[in-house]
């Protein structure tokens, strides 16, 4: 063989290396994309659950109201109907899920709308429509009128930071801030509230006027208003305490001290708005769970509203109805498919 066959020889060789080294790679990266690293579950040692709202909240009457609305036999066979259909899951974390979900019903008794942000208590809604019946006069008790399951389309995404917004500071009001609560609806906080809505809360108006809370049980159930007045008359306090007061001496935030978590919010929000992120920045102790959330803190699927400004029949909202049609009990549950996937509207 000459000289130019043993080159282009050589050349084929090298050539044959490369692609045989580069496939290799590709299948290497495809096998690790596919086999995803196992992460410790965040609730393997978690404690039991806390109830829904402790004595003193803003929230208490309308959790016990809450507790006497669910038909008796609903909790047990919702569990039992999540828990086949994830089998992986755990019986602590499920309770976790199930008291989320109860605050996020609460929520939307207090706000107009309210997005679902949680994958995981979206999974358990989800569960607990099938039983249609059961659902509807749960609803009917609690709120007086249908708590619809409204599908995000999308469309409110431009505004959902502003959504996260309040939903944080009205969850921590009612409920207070916790390490597992966060796995669950993801870290609290990354966003300011509104400047614009906020100077709303300086005058001394009527809530009414401002479209963040729910009118509809306002004017209907007691126990709502009174949960709203306290609500509206805490934001106001602390706004007008961070137009008159000081920064935080500390550097990181404390979220195991809600007063102090709510204030720094507020403080933060109204003079640094553009650096809100870094200024909430929690202590260290407050972050190893909340590594692994499994919420979004802006923009996971959904959109929620209770119907208190955009009212449109008996219905309220922009949402439709989620709940099954085919008929479902207790017993049996509905295999139905119909339900897709967000927010809240009664």
């Amino acid at each position: 063989m000459n000289t130019t066959g043993w080159i282009i020889l050589i050349l084929f060789i090298i050539a044959d290396v490369f692609i045989i080294s580069y496939l290799v790679r590709r299948s290497s990266r495809k096998e690790r994309a596919i086999s995803p690293v196992r992460r410790r579950n965040p609730f393997q040692n978690a404690p039991e659950p806390p109830q829904v709202a402790e004595p003193g909240s803003p929230a208490y009457a309308l959790s016990k109201r809450l507790e006497a609305s669910l038909p008796s036999a609903l909790p047990d066979a919702v569990k039992q109907r999540v828990m086949t259909e994830y089998p992986e899951l755990t019986e602590r974390e499920y309770e976790w899920r199930w008291v989320e979900l109860k605050r996020f019903f609460i929520m939307c008794a207090v706000m107009d709308r309210v997005p679902m942000f949680s994958k995981a208590v979206d999974e358990v809604w989800h569960e607990m429509l099938m039983y249609t019946y059961e659902y509807q006069q749960f609803s009917d008790r609690f709120l007086g009128r249908m708590l619809h399951h409204a599908p995000n389309t999308g469309s409110e995404q431009v505004s959902m930071k502003n959504e996260r917004a309040w939903f944080d500071v009205i969850y921590v009001q009612l409920f207070g801030w916790n390490e597992y609560s966060a796995v669950l609806w993801g870290p609290f906080f990354r966003v300011p509230l509104p400047l614009e809505e906020l100077e709303e809360f300086r005058h001394t108006h009527s809530f009414i006027e401002n479209e963040r809370f729910n009118s509809w049980t306002y004017e209907r159930l007691p126990e709502a208003a009174e949960a709203i007045d306290q609500v509206v008359g805490g934001l106001k306090e602390r706004l007008s305490e961070a137009e008159n007061g000081s920064p935080p001496a500390s550097r990181k935030v404390d979220y195991g001290n809600n007063e102090v978590l709510l204030a720094s919010a507020v403080f933060f929000a109204w003079h640094y708005s553009d650096d809100f992120m870094h200024r909430m920045e929690p202590e260290e102790k407050y972050t190893e769970k909340t590594a692994g959330a499994t919420g979004s803190s802006c923009t996971y699927a959904s959109a929620c509203g209770s119907g208190g400004h955009d009212d449109a029949g008996d219905g309220g909202g922009s949402g439709s109805d989620a709940s099954c049609s085919s008929g479902s009990s207790c017993s049996g549950g509905s295999s139905c498919s119909s339900c897709g996937g967000g927010g809240c509207s009664s």
